[in-house]
């Protein structure tokens, strides 16, 4: 297992997409943080809420779903796209660890660009004059970076699996958001209960705490391993 880990940290290193979509995130991040503290000062506006406005420049925003998403699908997408993963099941014929190395190897390289990202976020967001310390703990800020990363990416990289396509692992979780936003206002006033179902609905529930956040928690992680096990067994059942 070591020597597969060791193959895919160095393969993941030297595709050069890897390095680029990991520059854009942190520059996507930093620049909507100067949009942030910029407009917390206009004319005097606003305070700006530190752990509030971190969240907001590294969780919530498309930017950095379409980047994470790009990093997640490349460790199967970039295979199936050239071709070369005919090379990795036949130098590594036991599909499994080849399958938990991948996915090991990509949430660590997730994480590292979303900490840089995160790191680089609040350089800027606090060195706004508006800036002051939220009402949310940094703890909790913290945890809802790391599960919105390692989760988000665990999506986008079972799609990939699942699709054998790499551009649909990429645009496939944001698509699932743009849908849940147009299909909520629709769907709450007829079933007011379904949308507790959707996946990154029950992850905002999660995140927001109350009464709804266990329950976002439950459905939110079985989205998470449904997916995963279907990629699992389709790639152990698949030709390459």
């Amino acid at each position: 297992m070591s020597e597969l880990l060791s193959f895919e940290w160095r393969r993941a290193r030297s595709i050069r997409t890897t390095w680029i979509t990991s520059l854009f995130t942190v520059l996507g991040v930093a620049l909507l943080a100067v949009l942030f503290a910029g407009v917390s000062g206009v004319d005097g506006g606003e305070s700006l809420p530190l752990q509030e406005a971190l969240e907001s420049v590294v969780v919530t925003n498309p930017f950095t779903m379409v980047l994470i998403s790009s990093l997640a699908a490349m460790a199967f997408g970039h295979e199936y796209r050239y071709g070369t993963i005919r090379l990795t099941l036949t130098a590594f014929p036991r599909r499994g660890p080849v399958f938990f190395a991948k996915l090991v190897i990509t949430l660590l390289l997730v994480f590292l660009v979303l900490a840089v990202s995160a790191g680089v976020g609040y350089g800027v967001l606090a060195s706004s004059p508006m800036a002051v310390s939220g009402t949310q703990s940094w703890a909790a800020t913290a945890w809802h970076v790391a599960v919105f990363g390692l989760t988000f990416s665990t999506l986008a990289f079972s799609l990939t699996v699942i699709t054998r396509n790499h551009p649909l692992g990429i645009i496939g979780p944001l698509l699932i958001f743009l849908m849940e936003m147009l299909l909520l206002p629709l769907i709450a006033e007829r079933a007011e209960w379904l949308p507790k179902f959707f996946p990154l609905t029950a992850m905002t529930n999660w995140f927001g705490g109350g009464a709804d956040a266990l329950w976002g928690a439950g459905v939110w992680v079985a989205w998470m391993v449904a997916l995963m096990a279907q990629g699992f067994v389709l790639l152990l059942r698949r030709d390459a």
